[in-house]
């Protein structure tokens, strides 16, 4: 009976433990970046400082941002093969503004397409501009996973699709082959 309990005790005490609260974050910077999409963003929780140095005995096995074009959007981890985009993050620099703390990040994001139910691939610049729906925006979050099977989200990000578009379409053309190229094959 004590076992059980335990066991049914000991997550809540494990997450209540490292419980962070939801980074607000705000976009920077949207750009092409090794064939995939540089975002820049703010946020005002250091959440991978948090689980890198001061947690070592909860270490994150998993830091990204992650993008949905589910309706409604959905950041589980069992739903990644509904995930639009994801990439790993770092941060770039921390700084104060005022009394309050900013942390800069950056992720490289790179768009899944599944084939087959579980072959991925990553999109191409004509697949992303096709995928994303025109002035509209994706939702993005934080998505940390825990040892232990906790999370950690962030509230969410919005990235225009727009200009992601348009930086498909800048990698399309980068992508194909030049004219003379294809007439020599």
């Amino acid at each position: 009976m004590l076992k059980r309990a335990l066991l049914l005790v000991l997550p809540a005490l494990l997450s209540a433990c490292t419980e962070l609260p939801a980074a607000k974050l705000q976009l920077i910077d949207l750009r092409l970046a090794q064939g995939g999409y540089a975002v820049t963003f703010d946020s005002d929780v250091d959440f991978l400082g948090y689980y890198e140095e001061g947690h070592r005995w909860r270490p994150a096995v998993n830091k990204k941002l992650v993008c949905s074009l589910a309706q409604p959007p959905n950041f589980d981890v069992a739903n990644y093969d509904k995930e639009a985009a994801s990439g790993n993050m770092e941060l770039v620099s921390a700084r104060q503004v005022g009394n309050r703390s900013v942390f800069r990040y950056k992720a490289l994001l790179f768009f899944e397409r599944w084939e087959s139910g579980s072959s991925m691939s990553f999109g191409s610049g004509d697949y992303v501009d096709r995928l994303l729906p025109p002035a509209s925006a994706m939702p993005c979050k934080v998505r940390i996973l825990i040892l232990f099977g906790i999370r950690y989200l962030s509230e969410t990000l919005y990235l225009p699709t727009d200009p992601l578009k348009q930086l498909a379409r800048q990698l399309a053309r980068e992508d194909a082959p030049a004219h003379g190229e294809a007439d020599e094959r």
